[in-house]
């Protein structure tokens, strides 16, 4: 029995490797083309541009980081990934979270007409220490002493005018 699961893993494990490749590939390159449309755009005046990118790190690599801006879900960034979107100038709540974790990051962004904000989203430790020492019990433990916790954090890493 176990020389037939060894022979057919032989040919299955690398099949399913390709399409599952091919399948994200498809995602991933529909993505980067919605993204170069949008940053190729003229901004309007009462309009800022944004755009949100996850550091690629092995950290959390295989959870994707699910992003809210003002409560409306607008992506979720894969490991390397990134999205970008135009909001109307104002304060907006961005938050970043993930289904494993009880906690959210929140960042207010008070977004001017004619700005370029590039915010990055990277692995918080704190989160991933606690989940890898005490599992569930530390995962709840650090959402409780964290208002702003989570697997993820996100900050400004850059501001600029574009028009």
């Amino acid at each position: 029995m176990g020389d037939i699961v060894y022979k057919h893993s032989k040919i299955f494990l690398p099949l399913a490797a390709l399409l599952l490749g091919g399948a994200l590939s498809g995602c991933a390159s529909q993505g980067i083309a919605q993204n170069a449309e949008l940053a190729a755009k003229p901004l309007a005046k009462s309009q800022s541009r944004v755009k949100i990118f996850r550091a690629d790190t092995t950290l959390a690599s295989a959870a994707g980081a699910r992003v809210k801006v003002d409560g409306r879900e607008i992506a979720e960034i894969d490991n390397g990934g990134s999205t970008i979107l135009d909001l109307a100038a104002g304060k907006h709540e961005i938050v970043v979270d993930n289904w494993q974790h009880p906690n959210v990051f929140k960042l207010d962004l008070v977004a001017k007409p004619g700005m370029m904000y590039v915010l990055e989203i990277t692995p918080r430790e704190e989160a991933a220490v606690a989940g890898a020492m005490l599992g569930l019990v530390g995962m709840l433990a650090e959402a409780a002493a964290n208002e702003n916790g989570g697997v993820y954090s996100i900050r400004v890493v850059e501001e600029k005018r574009i028009s």
